[in-house]
């Protein structure tokens, strides 16, 4: 079975526009997906995936600088996108990430590919329902399992948000799901998709004592919190005029 990890990433961004490249730390946040995908057990191809609109020519230039392929095509169809990427490159399953999830486990990964191979599943997720974080998000798709979702003539919104179909009709699929240890998981965000997501990354990640791309989930929720109980108490009313 060949395996890919797809990175899809854009510049255009309506809430942040060209976070892909944003810098946190002193790096590119789509450098910092890269530096924890190579982390992944199964050493899998990765790729780029984005679009064919000029302001995507960074994101190639970007991939080319650190010698990853990339992979463009439509900006709305990103399953039809997906597809083409993965039969290019002949990957006969592939890793889904999305290009703001700069904290996303290569440890998650590791055990839904498992669980994919072990039962020979569709789609191995930790979204259905999620129960982690949002920005750790993984799906371990079957090409064939999407080139028959696309066969059914799916629409527009569907083909735009790839898995969507499938968790729709999930009599038609098989589909298992990871679910998180802590129930306390789903409340955080770790996803970078507003300014303010931007700069809660960057504080995180000034606080660690470890590097970007070894810090555990526990780590990560921890600071997390403890940054957004600092908002809410600046946001609080001095109820009490002192």
């Amino acid at each position: 079975m060949s395996t890919g990890l797809i990175i899809f990433a854009r510049m255009g961004s309506n809430r942040l526009p060209g976070k892909a490249l944003r810098k946190i730390g002193d790096k590119p946040l789509l450098e910092l997906i890269l530096r924890r995908a190579e982390r992944v057990a199964a050493n899998p191809a990765i790729v780029i995936a984005t679009t064919e609109l000029s302001k995507d020519d960074a994101i190639e230039n970007f991939a080319k600088t650190h010698t990853i392929p990339v992979y463009r095509g439509a900006s709305e169809d990103v399953a039809g996108r997906a597809l083409a990427c993965a039969e290019h490159h002949g990957f006969s399953r592939f890793i889904r990430l999305c290009g703001d999830s700069p904290f996303f486990q290569p440890d998650i990964a590791n055990q839904l590919l498992e669980q994919h191979s072990e039962k020979q599943l569709d789609i191995a997720t930790n979204v259905f329902p999620r129960t982690f974080p949002t920005g750790t998000s993984v799906e371990i798709i079957s090409t064939k399992a999407l080139r028959r979702a696309l066969s059914a003539d799916i629409d527009s919104n569907d083909r735009e948000h790839m898995t969507q179909y499938f968790y729709r009709h999930p009599k038609n699929f098989s589909i298992e799901n990871l679910k998180a240890p802590n129930t306390a998981y789903a409340k955080v965000s770790l996803a970078v998709d507003t300014q303010e997501d931007l700069e809660r990354s960057r504080w995180m990640v000034k606080q660690l004592r470890t590097t970007i791309d070894t810090a555990n989930l526990d780590m990560l929720v921890e600071l997390s919190e403890v940054w957004t109980a600092s908002k809410q108490e600046c946001k609080t009313p001095n109820i009490m005029g002192t």
